[in-house]
């Protein structure tokens, strides 16, 4: 995380940071939100920890803050009139970076909008949490669910993917994983991003789009009947690579091969605790162009990579390969990633967290109408895509770097995606 945060800061953009989205219709007391936040920093004052590296191993770590404050700056208010001036402010937020180096690892947002409702914006450093930590932080911050009386800082740590590590070396753990790497570059993916990012600013933007419960009930429906071993994510990810590759096409973009990281969640299935780290390994998948033409031969590949990696024990070596990487300065261990993919890092990026905390669905006393995930993206590729379901609705989040794509653009990708889904083919 602090090597994908490094590269994209680089490049101007503003870091390794994901948001969470709540669309809620009431208002509620910001001074009540501003003291809550900071009875939790007192009580977990990694919230406002610096990232650092050792001296002697170079392993990074949290340096917790002495005392009790001043705490930083965490709520900030703002008004939009219509919607164009909404997504504007949004998509502000987005690109303005976290001063992680100072202890500012979230910040809230509060868009007042002109029909009297309101969207709480909560965005968090990916090196402190995955989605599902913060979405149980958001969910203690706004009251949905308190924080146990025995709740430690300690334990809200503890239990990380280090402690479910095999036994034997990392290295030779690790050997596998980066063994996977080099099989994939044989056919090396080609971006979007790479090909024209001298006529691109480095700024994010994303879109949005949601399917009724009836609908969401079809996909699912077909995502248990056709995707196999990975279920909901292989039938998502066929769908976007199916889309995805007509896309390189109409922008006149051949790549010898698609690289896609699915993430793999290594936290106990239905738990959000520990809140503080980041469980999960990716577990990368090589698709040749003619693969992504037919939406059955996508999901076979899938079903094939999946079975080979349980079979190889892929998904300890891609854990086993994160831990040893910890030890390698971050520049290093950015520049060596792509190396292999000749300057790439992937085709896009790819995450399917699921249901979301069925907690968030009040804040503050308050009926949250909508959620909404927004994860940075790494750059390159400088487009990624996440599905998630909130209150029975599938959701699906398309960010990409501003320019790469056109608005229009971006939505018809989504609206095609998004037919795929309901018909189970490419259409």
């Amino acid at each position: 995380m602090l090597a994908f945060d490094r590269q994209m800061k680089l490049l101007g953009f503003a870091g390794n940071q994901a948001q969470i989205v709540l669309g809620i219709k009431d208002r509620f007391s910001e001074a009540d939100l501003a003291e809550r936040i900071r009875t939790l920093k007192k009580r977990f004052p990694i919230l406002e920890a610096k990232p650092v590296r050792g001296i002697v191993n170079r392993s990074p770590y949290w340096k917790i803050p002495s005392g009790t404050g001043p705490f930083l700056p965490c709520v900030r208010t703002h008004h939009a009139h219509d919607r164009a001036q909404l997504h504007s402010i949004k998509v502000g937020i987005l690109n303005r970076p976290l001063d992680t180096r100072r202890g500012e690892l979230f910040r809230l947002d509060l868009i007042h909008k002109e029909d009297a409702g309101m969207e709480v914006i909560m965005t968090w450093s990916h090196m402190l949490m995955d989605v599902r930590g913060a979405e149980y932080l958001l969910a203690m911050i706004g009251g949905s669910v308190s924080v146990p009386e025995d709740c430690t800082q300690e334990g809200l740590l503890s239990g990380c993917y280090t402690e479910r590590m095999p036994g034997g070396s990392k290295f030779k753990q690790a050997e596998k994983s980066f063994g996977r790497i080099d099989e994939l570059a044989l056919n090396p993916p080609v971006s979007i991003y790479t090909r024209t990012r001298r006529a691109l600013a480095s700024r994010l933007d994303y879109r949005v789009i949601s399917f009724t419960s009836s609908q969401t009930d079809n996909i699912l429906e077909l995502a248990e009947k056709h995707g196999g071993f990975l279920n909901e994510s292989a039938y998502y990810a066929a769908a976007t690579l199916g889309e995805f590759s007509r896309l390189m096409a109409s922008k006149n973009i051949f790549s010898p091969g698609f690289v896609v990281p699915v993430s793999i969640d290594l936290r106990k299935k239905g738990t959000r605790m520990p809140v503080f780290s980041n469980q999960s390994a990716n577990l990368l998948y090589g698709f040749d162009p003619e693969e992504l033409e037919e939406f059955d031969s996508i999901l076979a590949s899938f079903t094939r990579q999946a079975q080979d990696a349980v079979r190889n024990d892929i998904i300890s070596s891609s854990v086993s390969a994160m831990e040893y990487c910890r030890f390698i300065p971050s520049g290093l261990y950015a520049k060596k990633i792509r190396q292999a993919f000749k300057g790439e890092i992937a085709s896009l990026v790819f995450a399917n967290p699921g249901k979301t905390f069925a907690p968030l669905q009040s804040f503050m006393g308050c009926r949250v109408e909508y959620q909404h995930h927004v994860p940075s993206v790494v750059v390159p590729p400088g487009i990624g895509i996440v599905f998630y379901i909130f209150s029975r609705r599938l959701h699906i989040t398309l960010v990409y770097v501003e320019s790469m794509l056109t608005a229009a653009e971006a939505d018809d990708f989504l609206r095609a995606v998004g037919r795929d889904l309901a018909s189970g083919k490419l259409t």
